[in-house]
């Protein structure tokens, strides 16, 4: 479903989602029950949807105001951003490049707590001098204020998607220089924490305040759900950074004299079991001597096969994708992407060529590094198709740890 574009802060977009309009109605509808609840002798039922209409539309106001601000200092700290899109309790920032330091990603992770008890500090001070005819308008700062103070100390807690959990974790590698030791810990307290808030949250769901109950709840499975994927991520991560290309087993090269001719290629061709090889490398009394491709046949007179040789159609090997056998797996898989086939040469110390790996080589190598032995059947499903197995993003993990500064 397609955003709504709200305004532009320096070229970046701010956006609502359509699901947004959705949980304003489900929040103001929750707020007004809890209003003709406990205060039914005092406000009819439309002022009590007024308070809960504009309770619920002045508290995305300030959340909106309180991004603006953590947007400039996210920009001064060197963060890029393409856009933020609204969900009415919180955004959601589509982040081209991470902050680079420890004491910039602090600044940033305080910034939006901050606010939202200088918010509900204000609010408070406002209500204070206010006289009794005003009670609706009493009544709806109260609720702002309050909920600005949840949300500041709901920020706080130390869990991987919340301010506090990049603060803890940008603490952590400020004073021990390990940014793995940060996100390691925090993903083991985002966990434990994730629990408990999902467990208070049914509590009170059912017990104290729905609406308070329903967002621990959905926070506490979203930081269930957050901390496996965060754990999974890390392992592939590890993966990419610390695996080598001589850990994988290679495809074996095709081969064919360079005094053969088309007749000698064709048969060759026809033998072959992957569809997908369309290279066949030259040998030279034992030496390699450059490659071919199938094609070639297509392009000469199946009468003047046996006249015409593969070594006249020859190309340096230097002119194919390739990577040394002691390439890092993350710097191959951005080679296959790079390539018009999805498949890269790989050669050793003496520029000798040793086999070809693709994304299939490559998919099951991360798969089998995670514990994961895919049966036979499903493999074979796989082999023929120009893609990663299971549709597991490698390029995009990448970029991701690009973006973080993981790798360079």
């Amino acid at each position: 479903m397609r955003s709504l574009q709200i305004f532009k802060v320096k070229g970046i977009p701010f956006k609502l989602h359509p699901y947004w309009f959705a949980i304003l109605f489900l929040f103001s509808w929750s707020i007004s029950n809890q209003v003709n609840l406990t205060s039914g002798e005092i406000y009819n039922i439309k002022e009590a949807w007024l308070i809960g209409f504009l309770t619920s539309f002045f508290l995305l106001s300030t959340i909106i105001f309180h991004e603006v601000i953590h947007t400039f200092v996210s920009l001064n700290q060197g963060v890029k951003i393409k856009n933020i899109t609204f969900y009415f309790l919180g955004a959601v920032l589509q982040i081209e490049k991470d902050c680079q330091t420890a004491l910039g990603n602090i600044k940033i992770s305080i910034v939006r707590p901050l606010l939202c008890f200088s918010t509900a500090l204000i609010l408070f001070l406002i209500i204070n001098p206010t006289e009794s005819n005003e009670q609706i308008f009493t009544n709806i700062l109260s609720r702002l204020a309050i909920l600005n103070l949840f949300l500041g100390f709901l920020n706080l807690i130390p869990i991987g998607f919340l301010d506090g959990g990049n603060l803890l974790k940008s603490t952590i590698w400020y004073f021990s220089g390990s940014k793995n030791k940060g996100r390691n810990f925090l993903n083991k307290l985002t966990l434990t924490l994730s629990i408990l808030v999902f467990l208070l949250g049914i509590i009170c769901l059912f017990s104290f305040n729905f609406y308070y109950g329903l967002l621990l709840t959905f926070l506490g499975l979203f930081g269930i759900n957050s901390s496996k994927s965060e754990n999974q991520f890390f392992k592939i991560e590890n993966i990419l950074k610390l695996s080598k290309v001589s850990e994988l087993k290679f495809k074996p090269l095709r081969k064919i004299e360079s005094n053969s001719n088309f007749v000698q290629l064709n048969n060759v061709v026809k033998s072959k079991k992957d569809k997908q090889d369309k290279y066949l490398f030259l040998t030279n009394s034992g030496r390699w001597d450059g490659f071919i491709e199938e094609k070639i046949l297509k392009s000469v007179s199946v009468k003047k096969w046996e006249r015409t040789f593969v070594g006249d159609f020859k190309k340096s090997i230097k002119k194919f994708e390739s990577v040394n056998f002691s390439t890092e797996l993350w710097r191959a898989i951005e080679k296959i992407e790079k390539s018009n086939e999805g498949i890269v040469l790989v050669l050793n110390s003496a520029d000798i060529p040793l086999g070809i790996i693709d994304r299939n080589k490559i998919g099951y190598f991360v798969f089998n590094k995670l514990g994961l032995n895919l049966p036979s059947n499903l493999i074979s499903k796989f082999n023929n198709k120009d893609q990663y197995p299971l549709g597991i993003q490698l390029p995009k993990i990448i970029k991701l740890m690009r973006k973080k500064g993981e790798i360079e």
